[in-house]
């Protein structure tokens, strides 16, 4: 079993760049038209927007966990990028999280603690509750939170 980073973690650019898109056309639209207004949109959309969406294209890139015959490899990704491999009787506990949102996309957050006290919090992951599935008959404590 594999879970990778989920789609929607574009959305909060995507949300954004509709919000300011819809706020340089109202200004446009407005006799006289708000130039100031128009301006910081237009800025908002050339500078913001683009960083937003690199950054969570750098955010998908690498970050992943398979879970396989006994062991798990989990990869964090991101600036600081750690890779690692573990018996799945090493994991100590497994919570997932999920917003209402996340709930309906198939999304969520994993954390996924270790015995020797290691812990890996993986946000925007693909089916949370399939990767509990899989790591579930090899351990006992498995928590699942619901946020919002």
């Amino acid at each position: 079993m594999r879970s990778e980073r989920h789609w929607s973690i574009y959305l909060p650019a995507l949300s954004i760049s509709i919000l300011w898109a819809g706020v340089l056309f109202w200004a446009d639209g407005r006799e006289p038209p708000l130039e100031t207004l128009k301006l910081l949109a237009l800025a908002v959309e050339i500078i913001a927007v683009p960083a937003l969406y690199f950054w969570a294209f750098f955010r998908t890139r690498g970050a992943e966990v398979a879970v396989a015959s006994g062991d798990m490899m989990i990869s964090t990704g991101g600036l600081r990028s750690e890779k690692v491999r573990v018996n799945l009787a090493s994991v100590s506990n497994v919570h997932t999280a999920q917003s209402y949102l996340q709930k309906l996309v198939g999304a969520g957050q994993v954390r996924i603690d270790l015995t020797d006290g290691r812990q890996f919090v993986l946000d925007d992951m693909s089916a949370p509750d399939r990767l509990v599935e899989a790591i579930r008959p090899e351990q006992e404590g498995v928590d699942k939170v619901s946020v919002g």
